[in-house]
């Protein structure tokens, strides 16, 4: 029963376009519904370590409360990332940084806003950056047609960016907060794969046609004031969420105490140095709920399949059917761009005994954000973009989905040819 209703909910949320039903209603209900069923059913419950020992827990009730703490820690970090980049854009940070894409060629402007958005999203997360990037694009690219073949890049550019850090895609954060992978691994082993996704992805897209000629490109209107106090944000905003990897490895913290460490700090520099009694209120009222409530149904509605044991059955089975799991990760990114990439990834944490930094959770950060390129409704980032402007989902697959494939396969190559003369 409980299976059957993940499989439902799950359906709602991969279709929710054509239900019309916002995904994070049945990312919630299903959370709720698997959970009572447990607890209301007194069905069996097991706690999954990571050696594969199941051990019986008679109370429903206390494993609920244990995969509730460990879904808490995404969330706090998340609210902690997403205050963060609020108030940046509160005093115009990323406004200040619109001249960095100053140009004459739409090539070279192509160049420039794939580089920045595989930086960007490292640092402020792929669908932050998506965002950032949409709002930019807005105020230069005024054709339409153009702005959209942009944003296909953007987006696979930032997906790109975000499996090579730990908190530039949720899905690499549940990986590091989970301790399947380490800062120093994760960017060692991913970032030149990550790299070559989007250079050969941007090599490939700039031969075409909508990228000849040359381009207008108005530089920001701020004042000198305005622009001065928007890198200065800027760069404080994003020094301190870089240090959250840092407060991790030297003192030992969890990364969401690091990133609340982090929007306090900031929070006491703004309010003291431009006097702002509101910014904290400014701040959460920009704070995505729906997102945040979405990963939570979503890391809910897992836990309770790995509670009863299903995802221990199914990891069997899988090891057991698939000669390597090297094949299991090229096809979970290929699912990861028709599904979303959070249940599929939260699912394979379970389903896996694999030690600390194996091999096999480094493919998953990389097969899991960039195979979300492939369609338009694989990533946070292109769902994004979808719903901001407008972009059909046949438009993307006809003119972007097979850029983003070369892009995902070149990288994974990589990683392959590492994989094996690393042995």
């Amino acid at each position: 029963m409980v299976i059957l209703i993940f499989i439902f909910g799950y359906l709602l949320i991969a279709l929710e376009d054509f239900f019309s039903l916002n995904k994070v209603i049945p990312s919630i209900l299903m959370a709720v519904t698997c959970w009572s069923l447990i607890i209301f059913l007194n069905i069996p419950v097991y706690e999954y370590e990571l050696d594969q020992h199941l051990i019986l827990k008679k109370d429903p009730k206390y494993l609920l409360l244990f995969h509730l703490g460990k879904a808490s820690e995404i969330v706090f970090f998340l609210i902690g990332a997403m205050s963060i980049i609020a108030i940046i854009e509160k005093y115009s940070g990323f406004e200040a940084i619109k001249d960095l894409f100053y140009t004459n060629t739409k090539r070279k402007f192509l160049w420039i806003i794939s580089i920045i958005s595989f930086l960007l999203s490292a640092i402020i997360d792929n669908l932050t950056a998506t965002m950032v990037l949409i709002s930019i694009l807005k105020k230069t690219i005024s054709n339409y047609k153009d702005r959209l073949y942009y944003l296909g890049l953007v987006i696979i550019s930032a997906n790109a960016g975000g499996v090579w850090s730990p908190i530039g895609d949720i899905t690499t954060t549940m990986l590091w907060i989970s301790n399947k992978v380490t800062t120093i691994f994760l960017i060692k082993k991913i970032f030149i794969p990550s790299v070559l996704c989007m250079i050969i992805s941007t090599l490939i897209a700039s031969y075409m046609p909508v990228f000849n000629g040359f381009i207008q490109i108005k530089k920001n209107d701020l004042s000198k004031y305005c622009r001065n106090r928007g890198f200065f944000i800027l760069k404080l905003g994003l020094s301190l969420m870089l240090l959250v990897p840092v407060f991790k490895t030297i003192i030992g913290i969890p990364p969401y105490m690091g990133m609340m460490f982090s929007l306090g700090i900031i929070l006491v520099i703004v309010s003291k140095k431009y006097k702002s009694t509101s910014i904290l209120n400014d701040a959460f009222k920009k704070v995505d709920i729906s997102s945040i409530l979405f990963f939570l149904g979503i890391l809910l509605s897992v836990s309770s399949l790995e509670s009863i044991g299903s995802l221990y059955s199914l990891s069997h089975w899988i090891n057991e059917t698939v000669s390597t799991w090297k094949i299991t990760t090229f096809l979970f990114g290929l699912i990861s761009s028709i599904i979303d990439n959070v249940p599929l990834v939260a699912a394979t944490i379970t389903m896996f005994s694999y030690p600390f930094n194996h091999n096999l959770w480094h493919f998953i950060a990389y097969v899991s954000g960039t195979g979300g390129s492939i369609f338009l409704i694989g990533s946070a980032a292109g769902v994004s973009a979808m719903s901001m402007e407008k972009i059909d989902f046949f438009w993307y697959l006809k003119n972007i989905s097979w850029i983003a494939l070369i892009g995902y396969v070149s990288g994974f190559i990589y990683l392959l040819i590492y994989s094996f003369f690393s042995l």
